[in-house]
Parts: structure tokens; C-alpha cells; sequence
């Protein structure tokens, strides 16, 4: 059975020999912030997801996912022998069934771009997708994106192996916080941090092997 934020958090009140001066949504709240701080921390290839739907030929643009953080690397290839074509390496967006590769350039070079075929940026402000010559056929689309996490609730299941899952109780005991309010929390601040970072540091070694190259 996979660990739930609840059992996270029961974890952390054991700890604090306390139950009662947190609210359950202030105790969600703070593993939320320490939850985002571990997902920010790293590419995790467990939160790497893949969006696609249909072209639509009346705005240059699609929609986001609501849980976009950014576009990941797509172009490359595992094997190393194999070769790519002269600066189509990185973030890619795939177009129809032939997965016609249009390269994403940064928001800032969209005016050089403007009009040619081939290109997209992404607008973060109003989470969409732009083209630099808008489609005249209604072809599917693809690409991969880190998706941001997901909005806590006492049953979320820790998105993680379970064997990680004291790297958020121990992230919150050192929460700024936490040690103000919380003599135990205070004196073990320096312990805690430590076992923080160090399954922290396990995770990305994990992280590490699920990669290829």
C-alpha cells in the first residue's frame, strides 16, 4: 500500500509529540511548501508527462496543461552513435502522424521568428503555446513537458517510491516555521536538515538511473 500525505503527517505529529496546534490545512500547507521545494529541486522523470491533442486552425496557439511547469528535453537519443540533424537537438513539438519536429525557441527571439514555419515558444504568462505561422491544417501535436506536482490532499499518495517518503516529514520539521513554534523541532533542526538532504540526494541517484545516457 502506497504512503498517503496522511500518513506523512502522522509521522510528523508523532514527532512533535503534538496533534492539536496545527490545523490539518496548516499541516497540509506546509507539506505542500516542502513538497514543491523537492519537485523544484530536480528533473524528476517521475513527473515527466507527455500532452497531445489536435491543432486548431483559428488561433496560432494551444492550451497548456493546467500542471505545466516547463517543456523537457525530446530530441535527443539514447544511443549516442546515432545522429540528429543539425540544430534540432532539445525541446521539440511533434506535428501530425510524420511527427514533423518544430523547435522551440526562447519567448524573447519570437519577432526574428515571426512567419516562418518550423517554430514555437511558450507564453508562461497566459500558459499557452504559440506557433510563429499559424496552422492551416488541423494536425495532432505532442510534446513533453515536467508537470508541476499536484495540489496536496490528506489521501494524495506520495508520488515518489515509498522508501523516500520520510524526505517530507523531515522537510517539514525543519520548516522555518515549524522551529519557531516547536522546542523539539528546534533541537533536532540540524538533524533533521541533514537527513533531509540526504535522501534527497538518494532520490536524484535514483533519479540518475532511470536515465539512459
Amino acid at each position: 500500500m502506497s504512503t498517503t500525505i496522511e500518513d506523512i503527517i502522522k509521522r510528523f505529529e508523532l514527532y512533535l509529540d503534538d496533534t492539536s496546534e496545527l490545523s490539518t490545512q496548516e499541516e497540509l500547507e506546509l507539506a505542500q511548501r516542502v513538497f514543491n521545494s523537492i519537485c523544484n529541486s530536480n528533473d524528476w522523470e517521475i513527473l515527466k508527462k507527455q500532452a497531445s491533442g489536435v491543432l486548431s486552425t483559428s488561433v496560432p496557439y494551444i492550451e497548456l496543461p493546467d500542471d505545466f511547469a516547463y517543456i523537457t528535453e525530446n530530441a535527443n537519443f539514447t544511443n549516442n552513435s546515432v545522429s540528429y540533424e543539425e540544430g534540432l537537438q532539445g525541446k521539440i513539438v511533434f506535428i501530425g502522424t510524420t511527427k514533423t519536429p518544430y523547435k522551440v525557441i526562447n519567448w524573447s527571439d519570437r519577432r526574428q521568428y515571426e512567419g516562418s514555419t518550423g517554430y514555437c515558444y511558450v507564453d508562461i504568462a497566459n500558459n499557452r503555446l504559440y506557433f510563429t505561422k499559424q496552422p492551416t491544417t488541423a494536425d495532432t501535436y505532442d510534446f513533453d513537458y515536467m508537470s508541476s506536482g499536484v495540489d496536496l490532499k490528506l489521501t494524495t499518495e506520495f508520488p515518489f517510491p515509498d522508501r523516500f517518503s520520510a524526505v517530507l516529514f523531515h522537510g517539514m520539521c525543519v520548516d522555518g516555521y515549524i522551529i519557531q513554534q516547536f522546542d523539539k523541532a528546534r533541537s533536532y533542526a540540524d538533524e533533521n536538515q541533514l537527513k533531509f538532504q540526504n535522501i534527497l540526494e538518494d532520490m536524484k541517484i535514483w533519479n540518475s538511473q532511470l536515465l539512459n545516457n
